[in-house]
């Protein structure tokens, strides 16, 4: 049996990996997961929320070299 404490655990890794990816800027074809990997949709939803964070910090540094 799966230890939840285990689970949560990946669950946390592999959503900071993506985030972590994204806010890189790195496209989200990387994904160092199968697509059958039942925890690969949480890398997902973390470089979506890492990737959002990339386009505002450069859409800000934009605004800001134009200011």
């Amino acid at each position: 049996t799966l230890d939840r404490s285990s689970a949560a655990s990946d669950v946390y890794k592999r959503q900071n990996q993506g985030c972590m990816w994204g806010m890189g800027g790195g496209d989200n074809n990387r994904c160092p997961y199968s697509a059958d990997d039942a925890l690969a949709e949480w890398w997902f939803q973390g470089w979506e929320a890492g990737i959002q964070a990339w386009h505002d910090r450069n859409l800000q540094e934009q605004d800001a070299r134009q200011a």
